[in-house]
């Protein structure tokens, strides 16, 4: 029990401790108070600590019983500049220093660094770190490593590891050596089971200029040495490699010579599961060439559940890029497998861009196998602005995007953009849900943002339709209907109840199947 001392005195106590960084005692006080009192001793207590310096490291006070913060980050120098790497031998001091003390972290971030062998004893920092238990969270941000078993055997330190964040990463030395690939059996050990590639606008502070200067090139280096084992006949498996267990993969932009080589760095991941591509996807050369991929039976691609085509893979890579990618899908066969695809689409969801097709193919192929189809609507403007090079399919072969083949469809998500000058409102979504065959839909979800300060008339008239649509016997088996209409302004009082009016056979149906979100766009995006 604490004295019962007046608030005011209680606070300058909880000031003064964290003036001292007596973490320790700060979280007692936070345990055994509540209210304001409670609120300032967490105030002082850091869920994140940047170290810059030895100095700063050597500073934190070994005596206490404080668990440490959360989140740990390594940089390199005081006040690095954007485009310098410094050394980090503080990494070498923090991690003999706080092994197997602080047991709340979660997260370790090492940027702007240069890893420098006379700096870290790699044996023993590998050591200290492996007493971090904790740690499930890596992440590396502009770091170089003089060779690919450094970077591997970090890695490998963080025994409780299952997410690895990388951005910007260079490895002096990619040679794929005798002694590099007898690791691999360890770090098969590896709980990881999640890589991303951080997308540039992800990350505070400066950005890379080009894509370029992405962590593809280390992706390459993965693809080529799927390429060694099956050249020298290792008796290494796929599942004994480092990244046996990673079931997501979401990377920024794709930037590889062939389309063959990317298909090699899917086929590495065996249990791969979830793909997500949020950026422009470019090959240097073209046409799938399916006879350079060493596809294993039952094994390559056999995972793949979930692919997310995001906005700017759809609206910026080169349109033969995307034909390209489609193709390793549906030619490897991991297009009859997937369950879920998420994709962008120009203009009006109907058929007349090399993008559509392209997509289209994909869904179309996935056949019977896919539970969950979201298409999101690129906005014209961005469409004309940023893919010029796509090319439009002739009036003779243009048709709504179809899903006829897809009978076994549960979750249709559509959403797009809304304004007067727009010529057809909701009507490709309408001509979409008209070729539903799948009578085993039970969520549909739509996302009108409306672009204009007033609600178009036809909006109105539009839902009426899509009441009817929804009322067909193909969707007996609706559970739930989302319709989530977002403005530019906030909206008029008795605008839900407008909507449900435009929605009777639906709102009849009984409480609960219908849904109406309705809010200005400063409160949520897309």
């Amino acid at each position: 029990m604490l004295p019962r001392l007046p608030v005011e005195i209680w606070l300058l106590i909880i000031d003064e401790l964290g003036a001292e960084r007596e973490y320790d005692a700060l979280e007692a006080c936070a345990k055994a108070t509540e209210g304001l009192i409670q609120e300032r001793a967490i105030k002082y207590v850091p869920d994140e600590m940047t170290f810059r310096t030895q100095e700063e490291v050597a500073s934190i006070e070994l005596a206490q019983r404080w668990e440490g913060p959360r989140k740990v980050r390594i940089e390199g120098g005081r006040r690095p500049r954007s485009d310098e790497r410094l050394p980090i031998p503080h990494l070498a001091t923090f991690a003999s220093r706080l092994a197997g003390k602080w047991f709340s972290l979660e997260e370790l971030i090492i940027a702007r660094a240069e890893w420098r062998v006379q700096d870290l004893d790699l044996p023993s920092v590998s050591l200290n770190l492996s007493c971090f238990a904790s740690i499930r969270r890596l992440e590396l941000c502009h770091v170089t490593f003089p060779s690919a078993l450094t970077f591997f055997r970090l890695v490998c330190a963080l025994p409780s590891l299952n997410s690895l964040s990388l951005w910007d990463i260079n490895i002096v030395k990619y040679a794929i050596d005798a002694r590099t690939l007898s690791t691999f059996p360890v770090l098969s050990a590896l709980k990881l089971n999640s890589i991303t590639l951080v997308r540039p606008e992800e990350f505070i502070g400066d950005r890379p200029t080009t894509l370029a200067s992405h962590s593809t090139g280390l992706l390459q280096w993965v693809s080529n040495i799927m390429d060694r084992i099956s050249i020298e006949r290792t008796t290494l498996s796929l599942h004994t490699s480092p990244w046996c267990n990673v079931k997501a993969l979401k990377l920024w932009d794709v930037s590889f010579p062939t389309v063959a080589a990317f298909a090699r760095l899917l086929g590495a991941l065996p249990v791969l599961s979830k793909l997500q591509i949020q950026g422009p996807c470019m090959f240097s050369k073209h046409d799938f060439d399916y006879s350079d991929v060493p596809v294993i039976p039952g094994v390559f691609m056999s995972s793949l559940r979930e692919l997310d085509l995001g906005y700017k893979c759809c609206l910026c890579s080169d349109p033969q890029s995307l034909d390209d990618l489609v193709a390793v899908f549906i030619r490897t066969g991991a297009s009859d497998l997937l369950n879920s695809i998420h994709a962008w689409l120009p203009l009006s969801l109907r058929t007349t861009t090399s993008i559509d097709v392209a997509i289209n193919r994909l869904v179309e192929h996935a056949g019977q196998s896919l539970h969950d189809l979201r298409l999101r609507v690129i906005s014209q403007d961005d469409f004309l602005l940023y893919n010029k090079a796509a090319r439009y399919v002739g009036p003779s072969t243009t048709r709504c995007f179809n899903i006829s083949r897809n009978k076994r469809l549960r979750h249709l998500e559509c959403s797009m953009d809304i304004a007067r000058k727009d010529r057809f409102h909701i009507d490709p979504i309408l001509e979409l849900l008209h070729r539903v065959t799948s009578t085993r839909i039970s969520d549909f979800s739509l996302t009108l943002h409306v672009m204009d300060e007033v609600v178009p008339p036809k909006l109105w008239s539009s839902l009426s339709e899509l009441d009817v649509v929804l009322s067909q016997a193909v969707f007996g088996k609706l559970a739930k209907v989302r319709i989530q209409i977002r403005l530019e302004e906030s909206f008029p009082h008795n605008l839900e109840a407008r909507v449900r009016s435009c929605l009777p056979k639906l709102d009849a149906r009984g409480w609960g199947i219908l849904w109406c979100v309705l809010m200005a766009s400063s409160e949520s995006s897309l």
